[in-house]
C-alpha cells in the first residue's frame, strides 16, 4: 500500500503544481471522467467532473500567484481495518492575489482523495472558508 500510495501522492502533487502554474488541462488529465467532488460550498450537490473543472476555474481566473504553503501529505487509510488504502489527504494554506480587489488571501484548506487503478482521482472532497474567503474579497456594502 505505500507503493501505491506513493504513486497516487505524485498524482497530487502533479495537480497542485498544475493549479498553481494554471494548467487546468494537466490537472484534468490526472481526474477521472466518473469523478465524485464533493464541494466546501455550502448547498453545493452537484458531484461532477466538469463542476470541480468549472470550481478550478473560477479560483484560477479571478485569484493570482496561487500557492500551496505549509502542505502536510498522509496517507489515508481504511476506516475497517485502519490501515492505508492507497488515498492521499493533505492539508495547507492557500495563498493567493484577488484580482479584482488586489488583496493577498491566506485560506486553511483540508482535502482527501481517492484514485482508480490508474492513479487518477474518483473521489474527492475539500474543505475550506469559501463564504469567509468570497466576504473577504467582496465590494464593500456587497458582503
Amino acid at each position: 500500500m505505500k507503493a501505491l500510495y506513493e504513486q497516487n501522492l505524485a498524482t497530487i502533487k502533479s495537480n497542485l503544481a498544475a493549479f498553481e502554474n494554471k494548467d487546468l488541462t494537466a490537472y484534468a488529465s490526472n481526474v477521472a471522467d466518473s469523478m465524485i467532488w464533493n464541494s466546501p460550498m455550502y448547498g453545493d450537490t452537484v458531484t461532477t467532473k466538469a463542476h470541480y473543472m468549472e470550481s478550478l476555474k473560477y479560483w484560477t481566473d479571478n485569484w493570482d500567484n496561487l500557492h500551496l504553503s505549509n502542505a502536510i501529505f498522509l496517507p489515508g487509510i481504511d476506516t475497517a481495518t485502519h490501515q492505508m488504502d492507497g488515498s492521499v489527504r493533505y492539508y495547507g494554506r492557500w495563498d493567493g492575489v484577488n484580482k479584482a480587489t488586489g488583496l493577498t488571501t491566506q485560506v486553511n484548506f483540508y482535502g482527501s482523495y481517492d484514485f482508480n487503478k490508474d492513479n487518477k482521482v474518483i473521489d474527492g472532497s475539500d474543505y475550506f472558508d469559501v463564504g469567509g474567503l468570497l466576504n473577504a474579497v467582496a465590494p464593500k456594502g456587497k458582503k
